[in-house]
């Protein structure tokens, strides 16, 4: 089963990258070749499906989640 996830665009680095965090504040690129929307710019969020830019998303509701991921908590009793 393959999941998208959530990153914000630290750069735009032409027509091909961006360069992205993830909500672990991982760095690392993503490709463009399948994202068909508005030019992405630094601080923009998007959804990531295997490297894949698939989708921006709205900065309130990628905030929400973020806060949310960073302070859920794992029962694994």
């Amino acid at each position: 089963m393959c999941v998208s996830r959530l990153y914000k665009v630290l750069r735009n680095d032409g027509p091909a990258w961006v360069d992205v965090e993830d909500v672990d504040r991982v760095n690392s690129r993503a490709s463009l070749l399948a994202y068909d929307g508005v030019e992405l710019s630094a601080g923009d969020w998007v959804s990531v499906h295997s490297g894949y830019v698939i989708d921006r998303v709205d900065a309130t509701d990628a905030a929400r989640v973020v806060e949310e991921i960073r302070h859920a908590k794992v029962d694994v009793s």
